[in-house]
């Protein structure tokens, strides 16, 4: 049985965000394609835009080296 979008969990149940922009046409016309990328790091958005998987960086710090 396929999984339907409703049945999906949503971006912000992983603490994500619905829909960043695309790095390539900068649009967020966006969805959580998976949470979990080649790395736990990372999770994996579609462009329905442009037609473009990306990865989208899990950071939760300052940026800077302490």
């Amino acid at each position: 049985m396929a999984m339907t979008e409703r049945d999906r969990p949503s971006a912000a149940e992983y603490g994500l965000p619905e829909h960043p922009a695309c790095p390539f046409c900068e649009r967020a016309e966006t969805e959580l394609h998976s949470p979990f990328g080649p790395q736990l790091s990372v999770a994996t958005y579609w462009c329905r835009r442009c037609h473009t998987a990306f990865e989208w960086l899990k950071w939760k710090g300052s940026g800077r080296a302490d």
